[in-house]
């Protein structure tokens, strides 16, 4: 990649990280006062707060995940094949870390993991993702039942 491309990504990747403000907590406290409306609103709007900020912490570690990749001279090479990532794909999405070609083949195996999984609901039962991983469907599993269903799921996870 040209050095005029680097320096390029280098100083957009500085100027994200320049403009970059700190999660402090700064959500609204929910109060018990007002009506339900107050109190559902309030806490709607802290949710979106809060989904915002981790998102942009994402954002933000993948910047810096970059920045090393132009000082390590790999910024550019797809990390599953070596290839060099397109300069369109870049302007598009600079922080990419895959080439078209395998963000492509990930994002297929991907949606086939979850299409598999949404087939075993159909039928019943749901199969442990470690069986739709390894390519298992319903019949090659073993005899116990996986009767996991979506409360299963939320009474776990709360």
């Amino acid at each position: 990649m040209e050095k005029a491309t680097i320096e390029h990504f280098k100083n957009l990747f500085m100027e994200i990280l320049s403009e970059e403000e700190i999660f402090e907590g700064k959500l609204s406290p929910v109060s018990l006062e007002g009506d339900e409306v107050d109190i559902v609103s309030v806490e709607k709007e802290n949710q979106m707060d809060f989904r915002l900020k981790a998102r942009n912490a994402v954002y933000l570690k993948k910047v810096r995940k970059s920045l090393q990749k132009i000082e390590d001279g790999t910024f550019g090479e797809c990390e599953e094949c070596g290839a060099e990532i397109t300069h369109n794909r870049l302007l598009a999405r600079p922080t990419a870390d895959l080439c078209i070609h395998c963000k492509e083949a990930e994002e297929k195996e991907e949606n086939q993991l979850v299409h598999r999984n949404r087939d075993s609901l159909k039928n019943g039962r749901v199969l442990p993702i470690e069986h739709l991983e390894r390519g298992y469907n319903k019949d090659e599993t073993s005899t116990s039942d996986f009767h996991v269903t979506h409360m299963d799921y939320q009474d776990i996870v709360n």
